[in-house]
């Protein structure tokens, strides 16, 4: 057996800690031709690229960009999405399920005879938990995260969308439907 004038558990100790291997080379007085045949040796276990990077990120932070580039970037992702509105992720990701609240909104439609709706209905990249095509009325049965600030912004933009093409929004907190869901209803017949 070969013996080698470095401690690779020493090293790998210290690369383990979020070092670099530039950090191994200044620390130890390693070559990077030294480190990469030691990884071929099974050595040194290294990270790989994805892990790489976000420690990358982490260490050093991100690009700052200022509000003027992050507008751009929205508006632009927007007008792709639009044009692309089966790569939206929220659609993409999005479980087909109906959640607890819907379900209870669902029913009391069937039981009071409410019919035209459509669940789930889609209109340019957005999808309307519950819509009146006809009538061009979207119902949208809002869970808690739609309370945050990140949400409500979207929730804004999604709005104006829908008004800015002739639809009326109608929100209902979950847990107004599930506590009173007739009067979600009552409410609902009053656009009717």
């Amino acid at each position: 057996m070969r013996k080698t004038k470095y401690n690779w558990d020493e090293i790998q100790r210290f690369y383990d800690l979020g070092n670099t291997w530039r950090d191994i080379q200044n620390k130890f007085g390693v070559a990077s031709q030294t480190i990469w045949k030691s990884v071929k040796a099974g050595r040194l276990v290294v990270r790989n690229k994805s892990e790489a990077s976000k420690l990358h990120f982490k260490k050093n932070g991100g690009r700052k960009l200022s509000e003027e580039t992050k507008k751009k970037i929205s508006k632009s992702r927007i007008k792709y999405l639009m044009e692309h509105p089966d790569k939206v992720p929220y659609i993409i990701n999005h479980s087909s399920k109906k959640s607890w609240p819907e379900q209870v909104f669902e029913n009391a439609l069937k039981s009071t005879g409410i019919d035209g709706w459509e669940f789930r209905y889609r209109n340019g990249i957005y999808e309307y938990d519950f819509a009146f095509p006809d009538k061009k009325i979207d119902v949208e049965i809002d869970g808690g995260t739609h309370k945050t600030d990140k949400v409500i912004q979207i929730d804004k933009r999604r709005d104006k969308f829908s008004k800015e093409n002739g639809w009326k929004v109608i929100r209902f907190d979950a847990e107004q439907v599930k506590k009173d869901v007739i009067s979600c209803i009552n409410e609902l017949k009053r656009f009717l």
